[in-house]
């Protein structure tokens, strides 16, 4: 299993197909008010003008390479700065163009397959299952407390006891993310971001395909009713289990281990497990998607 950024071979590719989409001719980011966010209007390139804007310190391959060792290793701005001799102001416009750019152009590696391509490619864990279409999980990353009490409150997680970022990622039976939700504040439940989110993944599911989650993803209200919804029993720490509820949950326990193993990926990304500067919030929601893009170039987790 790979670890880290697949290949230098996946690494250079990448790199020629952003240059091939402009690279060589972004216009740092110079903060909301001057910088564009529809991503209709916003031009990184003219194909008969140089970049605009202030010339480049760094060359696009030493900028690119700079953004994947934030992401991968979780390098601080400054340490990065020091690194690449250059200014944490620099390092900053940088990222905020460049985590920007990929975002635009990595959303297309989060696929949704069909039944049949999830059937043939079906693990053999998932043999007596072979009606899930989707396992899904939350996770959560810390973040630095927000000055404000509103934000406080609402990025404060109960089970990190800590303030967090939260989203909803769902994989394919073979370990593919086909899912990512909307970032949200740690306090949020995962009932609550099903019902902000579920219309992201909910229509494109078809009569009998299943939903595999954890226990206590109590959410079986909100499906359509051709969807079904598969989960361990939930049995109280005072009760134990009966014969029927312990053989059930062994035999949803295998096949969900899939989306534990893509978490994992996705976590050794270190970004996403140091805790991540206010200074860079803005950014969250397009880091995970990046890094979740990436995992899916690896191996097929489960065969």
């Amino acid at each position: 299993m790979y670890t880290g950024f697949p290949n230098y071979g996946t690494f250079f590719l990448f790199f020629q197909v952003f240059l091939k989409h402009g690279a060589s001719k972004l216009a740092y980011w110079e903060g909301e008010k001057r910088t564009t966010k529809d991503p209709v209007d916003r031009k990184y390139t003219s194909e008969d003008k140089d970049k605009p804007g202030k010339k480049r310190t760094l060359r696009p391959l030493d900028e690119f390479f700079m953004v994947c060792l934030r992401l991968r290793l979780g390098l601080t701005q400054s340490f990065l700065a020091d690194l690449f001799c250059v200014s944490v102001m620099t390092v900053s416009r940088t990222m905020n163009t460049w985590i920007n750019f990929m975002y635009d152009h990595m959303k297309s590696l989060i696929p949704w397959p069909s039944k049949e391509q999830i059937l043939s490619n079906l693990p053999s864990c998932f043999a007596e299952m072979s009606q899930v279409r989707i396992v899904i999980d939350a996770t959560e990353f810390f973040c630095e407390k927000p000055s404000g009490l509103e934000a406080q409150f609402l990025t404060w997680s109960e089970y990190k006891h800590h303030n967090t970022f939260k989203v909803l990622i769902g994989v394919t039976p073979s370990g593919l993310v086909s899912f990512v939700s909307r970032l949200w504040g740690g306090r949020a439940s995962d009932r609550h971001i099903v019902q902000q989110d579920g219309n992201m993944f909910l229509p494109k599911l078809e009569s009998g395909d299943i939903i595999l989650a954890d226990k206590g993803f109590t959410v079986g209200d909100l499906l359509p009713a051709h969807i079904g919804l598969n989960m361990p029993p939930f049995v109280s720490a005072s009760q134990q289990m009966t014969r029927q509820e312990f053989f059930k949950t062994q035999q949803i326990a295998a096949p969900r281990i899939v989306v534990e193993m893509k978490m994992e990926q996705i976590k050794n990304f270190k970004i996403l497990q140091t805790l991540l500067p206010l200074s860079e919030v803005h950014l969250a929601e397009q880091m995970i998607m990046i890094c979740c893009a990436m995992t899916n170039l690896y191996d097929p987790l489960l065969k």
